[in-house]
């Protein structure tokens, strides 16, 4: 069964303040520009992935406790104060991100993934380990911590099993969708009022249960978290993340509105976009023939393994013919040599019956 309905917040626990700070606040002040993704970033996780591309991920916390599998990349807690955070390099300016996931279980761990932004519009999608009957959309505008825009979703064990969690985002309407399932809508509001400015993207793994977290977190959370239980599993499957704006190397902010009318941008080819379509001949080889059929892996296989057998049969003969030519052409040497060996013995057994004896001024003398 999918995850389906959403339910009022008031039947749950509130959820926790978002995220409060900013390396540089558009709102107050003139900012570095952010590089944009600009293309589409999709990547699926397997035990061949030995990291997150640093190119394109920052992990902030936690990077010895990511663990990779054909499972997908699991994000591992075990102790009081282990967290696992990971955030991309780019930011996306509207568009839409999936990511197939199964979330940690566990009393007060929470599985979450996010977009935020520098002027701290933020969207979250977060999964209570102790729930396994719903998931929360939640949403702030400029970092507003007294907005209460929490909702739950009716979900099947989002720690027992892969769903799919799905955010998209455009200037008309934000939407949540679960499983092929549209789960809430939020329309488009002005300013601080609805999420509209380049985001980068947030997923990892944290205790909000731990016992360092204040009483309204943990109850959020839904309880404390026993650590004897543990360590706690977050499992990531795959991410797919899509730019609504394409060729883009960067975005900013035009004035402190905070407004999406008055960001720009920056055409041409982004350093995400350069990264993704940087792979190597072995790696682009390696892709194609994993998205080949079993029926066509082997006729290539029967193929390549016709060839080398030719090719195998063909230098055993050239072989063959080459060691024969060469007895060959040993035999003729080695008979040339008997043979100027015997006229040389001749020669020098009739010098010493002095056969070739010659006179000298007259006299009868042997040379």
């Amino acid at each position: 069964m999918s995850c389906l309905i959403l339910l009022p917040v008031a039947l749950l626990v509130a959820s926790v303040a978002a995220q409060t700070s900013t390396d540089c606040n558009p709102l107050n002040a003139t900012c570095p520009i952010d590089a944009a993704l600009g293309t589409t970033y999709n990547s699926t996780f397997s035990a061949s992935t030995t990291e997150l591309n640093t190119d394109l991920w920052n992990v902030t916390a936690g990077g010895e406790a990511i663990q990779f599998s054909d499972n997908g990349a699991a994000l591992v807690i075990s102790a009081s104060g282990d967290s696992v955070t990971a955030q991309s390099t780019f930011y996306m300016n509207f568009g839409t991100v999936e990511i197939i996931m199964q979330a940690a279980a566990g009393q007060g761990i929470i599985s979450t993934f996010n977009l935020l932004s520098d002027d701290l519009d933020e969207i979250d999608l977060e999964i209570m380990g102790g729930n396994e009957s719903y998931v929360e959309s939640n949403w702030y505008g400029h970092g507003n911590t007294s907005q209460f825009n929490a909702k739950y979703h009716a979900c099947d064990g989002p720690q027992l099993k892969t769903h799919n969690y799905t955010i998209n985002w455009t200037k008309e309407q934000l939407e949540w969708i679960i499983d092929g399932t549209v789960a809430r809508t939020v329309p488009y509001a002005a300013s601080g009022l609805y999420p509209q400015t380049p985001s980068m993207l947030k997923f990892g793994i944290w205790a909000g249960g731990d016992s360092s977290e204040p009483n309204g977190t943990i109850e959020w959370a839904g309880g404390l978290t026993d650590w004897s239980k543990g360590p706690f599993t977050m499992i990531v499957q795959s991410i797919k993340i899509t730019d609504a704006s394409t060729n883009t190397t960067s975005y900013a902010y035009g004035d402190q509105t905070g407004d999406y009318s008055s960001i720009t941008s920056v055409s041409g080819e982004s350093e995400a976009y350069k990264q993704l379509n940087k792979q190597s001949t072995v790696e682009s080889v390696a892709k194609k023939w994993s998205s080949l059929s079993t029926g066509a892996k082997i006729g290539i296989a029967s193929a390549v393994g016709g060839t080398l057998l030719i090719a195998f049969i063909g230098l055993t003969t050239f072989c063959i013919i080459q060691r024969r030519r060469g007895k060959r052409e040993r035999a003729a040497a080695d008979q040339q040599w008997d043979e100027n060996t015997a006229e040389l013995m001749a020669y020098r057994n009739r010098m010493a019956k002095g056969e070739f004896a010659v006179s000298s001024m007259g006299h009868g003398e042997k040379f």
